[in-house]
């Protein structure tokens, strides 16, 4: 797909995600063992980010949809820049573990004010056909990064976790550039005198979609808090060896992504999804059953599986059902409820731990319901959307 936009979106994800996924793994990891943050608060810490990106979501969808996707990126851009320099900062002069979480938890504003405008912008420069398959090439380059992030975070680790930092702060710089010299607008944006735009936007359809992909999110959001303190914590995996699970992560979208869209090409996008919560689920079951890292690293791959077909269906099928000029600002109010799921997520995931006293099965299985109710949802959508008067379509009537 010769699509130059496309690449330099692409690209430049990539390079923010390498120091991104160097930084990710091992967080929840640092302020448990290294800052002595108990396990609930470290959850408490983690919705506190996600409470922050959802405000961002809906900001960045509005700013990316009246200003311009690009100055929307190079916004996100410059703010990561400066606030993770500050944490770097921060973690190499000791300072309060308060100024430490409240800068992580700000600095979900970077990538809040970014996701938004690259989804958009890949959606703007691609037809409705191409759409899912570009969706996929955003995700394969992004996560070449991701799966050279956590190796090298795993060397530096021992190091301290300000060298991190410096690198996410780099890679975003390096990001910065890219976007300012080779990402360009394909649509024009207008101010309008006298007429209110909304910040968020949204239908029936996508209220329902959006409700599906919470109970996704909140199965995918363990990732991020109650996997790597469950690997550590009861399975007893070293911590510098942690961010080779999440390098399967990485490898498996890039090496994946496209057989896997290949394989579904000829369904639709909500039969995906629901076939990607099926893999979710089962493989955050089975980390409950594992004893080693290389169990932990087959488990991951499932769980990426179910990653591979939920994530580029997920735009796909936002960017379908919004009306051309609310693009972003559906993809806004989809990722507020998403990151809604991400605030709970990691709570209710440590809250699990402590319940059951890391008691894999119980543990699992009882965030496994979430993904049998996203199911559910999916289901009664598919069969709604299938039904949708011509005069609910979006501009152009678009398959999903």
């Amino acid at each position: 797909m010769g699509n130059k936009t496309l690449w330099a979106v692409s690209v430049s994800g990539s390079i923010r995600s390498i120091g991104f996924g160097a930084t990710w793994p091992f967080m929840a990891i640092f302020f448990n063992r290294d800052l002595g943050v108990p396990i609930f608060l470290v959850g408490i810490i983690f919705t506190f980010l996600a409470i922050s990106s959802i405000l961002f979501s809906v900001v960045g969808g509005w700013l990316a949809d009246k200003f311009g996707r690009r100055a929307t990126l190079l916004i996100g851009g410059f703010n990561g820049i400066v606030i993770y320099s500050l944490i770097a900062v921060f973690i190499a002069a000791h300072v309060s573990i308060l100024y430490i979480a409240m800068g992580f938890v700000l600095s979900s504003s970077s990538g809040s004010l970014i996701f938004p405008s690259s989804t958009a912008l890949v959606s703007d420069v691609t037809t409705q056909e191409d759409r899912t398959i570009a969706y996929g090439i955003y995700r394969i380059l992004t996560n070449i990064g991701w799966a050279i992030g956590p190796i090298m975070g795993a060397y530096i680790y021992n190091l301290g976790m300000q060298w991190i930092f410096a690198i996410v702060a780099l890679s975003t710089l390096i990001q910065f550039i890219v976007i300012l010299f080779y990402v360009h607008d394909r649509r024009i944006y207008t101010r309008r005198s006298g007429i209110k735009v909304s910040v968020i936007s949204y239908d029936r359809y996508l209220l329902l979609f959006s409700v599906g992909t919470f109970f996704i999110m909140m199965v995918s959001t363990q990732f991020s808090v109650t996997l790597p303190t469950f690997a550590a914590n009861h399975v007893g995996i070293p911590v510098s060896d942690i961010g080779y699970i999440f390098a399967v992560n990485g490898a498996v979208v890039v090496l994946g992504q496209y057989p896997l869209n290949a394989l579904f090409s000829r369904v639709s996008d909500v039969t995906t999804m629901i076939a990607g919560s099926l893999f979710y689920s089962a493989g955050y079951l089975l980390v409950g059953f594992s004893g080693n890292l290389l169990q932990l690293m087959l488990d991951m791959i499932v769980i990426t599986v179910g990653e591979d077909l939920v994530s580029p269906s997920l735009n796909s099928i936002v960017s379908k059902i919004a009306p051309e000029d609310k693009v972003a600002r559906y993809m806004g109010f989809n990722g507020m409820v998403n990151s809604a799921a991400r605030a709970l997520g990691p709570s209710i995931g440590t809250i699990f731990l402590s319940l059951y006293l890391y008691n894999g099965p119980e543990v699992w299985g009882t965030i496994d319901i979430f993904g049998i109710t996203s199911i559910a949802i999916l289901l009664v959508f598919g069969r709604m959307i299938g039904h949708r008067p011509a005069n609910e379509s979006a501009s152009d009537s678009q398959s999903v």
